[in-house]
């Protein structure tokens, strides 16, 4: 349905000269007059420090050229989660330790507010202290620091996670090929000022949201630290030789021609998986692949076609790209919706991630993904996840699915991965903190919830006065 904005020619000075028409919006003009409407601050008088660095010739270091003595961390967006509750530090690559010194305004500091301002223009954090401080900041997130006696940072952070700065801080992008937000455009987003009562409140379902997500992964580090010790993984060091060879029997029997099957490092890591106790998949699972709609399926909106870019370990991962179908499809397709309990793993694309669903998602998994259901009650579901997620699964996976040039792990190889099986104890101990992993997630993230339901709340209650 087409949507149309009247706008007066002189107001146009007001919003630094936009003339494009998705700026225009009508839902963008009600989120801007309303907060507009009652006591606001322009964020840019906010701000006491703000900064986007423009690297020059500022490469990202091959691993087996980092020296991580003296390189320094390069975090970008993609380390951020959708959410912004959390960076994972293990994927952040390196930068020479030449650029730490020609950059020192893209360090990194604790408790600043990082945006993202130029892809995709969505993501917002704030530098927690687990984050190491000798970090530089990528050039697509624009850095600030608010003038003490303003508004705190974490109130800041739950206005833009809330459904009102999310619209304000779309309409600032630029509709290119790839998004970009202009320092003048961020600045000119108005923040709503509340009673400092209400603002300190606030900030405390953020403070406590931050923390439960470090604990979250804190819990699912020690539940990973004691799956490879138990397994052997802490101790061993998978070679990855440039020279190796293979029998002909072998290519024969594995049916398998390409040299990257034989690579050192699998072969290390079969011999390794012998000298476990192991079962295939397909004795302690039943498999069920999700279903194809086709792009002309899709819809503005509606139930979500859950594909492999939505799984993480951790959850569904929802964002501006997902797709939709018609409710009637969706009821027509129900039975492939996961329900909580259920295993879901990936298997085209990106594969390997496996994750046990605790949130209910109205949608159906796409073709790429298995739903696992688990019938040998001795293998807890969490503690599977877990492995299916580690190196010597994700090892399996990637030497099944070699020397394709579009990744695809065949049902067939999915069926025959080898599951460790560990003593029920140890089992039982990972599993649990898998679990309390989880309930700490799922907590921070109801408090996020509540935290920005609270800052509409007040938007709303403010216009309602006026």
């Amino acid at each position: 349905m087409a949507q149309i904005s009247k706008i007066n020619y002189s107001s146009l000075n007001e919003y630094l000269g936009r003339i494009d028409a998705e700026f225009y919006k009508p839902a963008s003009l009600l989120a801007d007059n309303t907060i507009k409407n009652q006591h606001f601050k322009l964020l840019g008088n906010l701000v006491q420090d703000g900064y986007r660095v423009v690297y020059g010739n500022t490469k990202i270091l091959r691993t087996d050229k980092v020296d991580f003595e003296s390189d320094v961390r390069f975090l970008q967006a993609t380390n951020i989660s959708n959410d912004g509750l959390w960076i994972e530090t293990k994927d952040i690559g390196f930068v020479s330790q030449s650029d730490w010194f020609r950059y020192p305004k893209g360090r990194i500091k604790h408790g600043e507010i990082l945006i993202e301002v130029k892809g995709l223009a969505e993501k917002v954090t704030i530098v927690q202290d687990y984050l190491p401080i000798k970090t530089l900041v990528t050039g697509t997130l624009f850095k600030l620091t608010l003038k003490d006696n303003s508004i705190s940072h974490e109130y800041l952070f739950a206005f833009f996670s809330s459904k009102y700065g999310k619209i304000l801080r779309d309409r600032t992008k630029v509709n290119t090929l790839i998004a970009y937000v202009s320092k003048p455009e961020l600045y000119k987003i108005p923040i709503p000022i509340f009673s400092k009562h209400d603002e300190i409140n606030i900030s405390k379902f953020i403070e406590k949201s931050f923390f439960l997500q470090n604990q979250s992964q804190l819990l699912y580090k020690q539940a990973t630290d004691l799956l490879n010790k138990e397994l052997g993984l802490d101790k061993i060091v998978f070679e990855n030789k440039k020279n190796y060879t293979a029998r002909f029997s072998e290519v024969v029997s594995n049916n398998r021609s390409d040299a990257d099957y034989y690579q050192t490092k699998f072969r290390h890591l079969e011999k390794h998986i012998q000298s476990l106790q192991t079962v295939n998949l397909s004795s302690i699972c039943s498999f069920v692949k999700g279903v194809e709609v086709g792009t002309p399926a899709y819809t503005s909106n509606g139930p979500t076609f859950i594909r492999v870019s939505n799984l993480t370990k951790e959850g569904f991962s929802l964002g501006n790209s997902d797709k939709y179908i018609s409710n009637e499809l969706y009821i027509n397709l129900k039975s492939y919706q996961p329900q909580l309990g259920d295993i879901l793993l990936t298997k085209d694309g990106t594969i390997g991630t496996c994750y046990v669903v605790d949130e209910y998602i109205e949608g159906i998994i796409s073709s790429g993904i298995m739903n696992l259901n688990l019938f040998d009650s001795k293998i807890p579901k969490e503690y599977l996840a877990l492995v299916i997620n580690s190196k010597l699964c994700q090892m399996q996976a990637e030497r099944e699915c070699s020397g394709a040039l579009i990744t695809h792990w065949k049902p067939e190889q999915i069926y025959n991965l080898r599951i460790p099986v560990l003593r029920p104890e140890v089992m039982e101990q990972i599993n649990e903190l898998c679990i309390q992993s989880k309930t700490a997630r799922k907590e921070s993230k109801r408090l996020l919830e509540h935290a920005k339901l609270r800052v509409e709340e007040l938007i709303e209650e403010a216009a309602n006065k006026q």
